[in-house]
């Protein structure tokens, strides 16, 4: 499979960054930051909208950040953000940021399986969900037995096996169901504002996304805090507020949600 092609040239404190199609010029702070606060900065464009800009930033990536970075390539792939949706580049990415130890890719992998297994084999999903259930990811458990069983309690996995089928609409009015039932599903709130947030399936709305991250968030879904911390740092859906942003994320990462643990950790 084809890679992108990739070149960094340092010139009078920025960095050029060349794709096949496009040129981005990374911040400086960017180039020069630690891995793991790239892997933020990066999330922080992806949430503005700044596509091209986010996948300039996660291509160029290196070290204990690559992994989730390779994650990030693939969702914008997957979803058509800055690039044509193209599945199988996708997957590509998904599976080397499982290679390189990423619970994310080998999640995403058995989702792919699940949706189109033309695409990737039982076994070879099964084979990296496993590595991540065994790192205790509990939704990669969750998977694998769907997988086994080719059912599940889980009504998330029905969700993203909609939305890597392409039937985003159908995504959307299962997550509102399961948003609006009582009690609510609070992880179905936060992929509601996903949705909201990158324009999947629904009219774009950072507003409404961060209103409904904001309910997820206070309710204590710990993926929630952490889109919620992005936002009141750049701006994006809720008015800067790096105090707000560090409450938040700090809460995130006392749940051990990744993203989180990383960004703090490299404070």
């Amino acid at each position: 499979m084809m890679k992108v092609a990739k070149r960094a040239v340092v010139l009078l404190g920025v960095a050029l960054f060349n794709t096949a199609n496009a040129a981005e010029t990374l911040p400086e702070d960017f180039v020069t930051a630690k891995p793991q606060v790239q892997l933020y900065m990066a999330y922080a464009e992806f949430k503005m909208a700044n596509y091209s800009l986010a996948r300039a930033m996660w291509q160029h990536v290196e070290g204990v950040g690559k992994a989730e970075a390779l994650f990030n390539l693939g969702i914008l792939h997957e979803q058509g953000k800055g690039v044509e949706s193209n599945l199988e580049q996708a997957l590509d990415y998904y599976l080397q940021s499982a290679e390189a130890g990423s619970r994310a890719g080998a999640y995403q992998v058995g989702v792919v399986a699940l949706a189109h297994p033309e695409l990737v084999s039982a076994d070879t999903a099964r084979h990296w969900l496993m590595i991540a259930a065994l790192d205790g990811d509990e939704d990669a458990g969750e998977l694998l037995r769907t997988l086994d069983n080719s059912d599940s309690a889980d009504p998330l996995i029905s969700v993203k096996r909609l939305l890597m089928r392409g039937d985003s609409e159908l995504a959307f009015q299962q997550l509102v169901a399961l948003s609006e039932q009582n009690p609510p599903d609070y992880a179905a709130t936060t992929e509601l504002a996903w949705l909201y947030e990158t324009g999947l399936g629904v009219e774009r709305n950072l507003q409404k996304a961060a209103e409904l991250f904001t309910i997820a968030a206070e309710a204590g879904n710990p993926k929630a805090q952490y889109a919620l911390s992005v936002m009141y740092a750049t701006g994006a859906g809720k008015p800067v507020d790096m105090k707000e942003s560090k409450t938040w994320l700090t809460m995130s990462a006392a749940q051990d949600y990744q993203p989180a643990v990383r960004q703090v950790s490299a404070q």
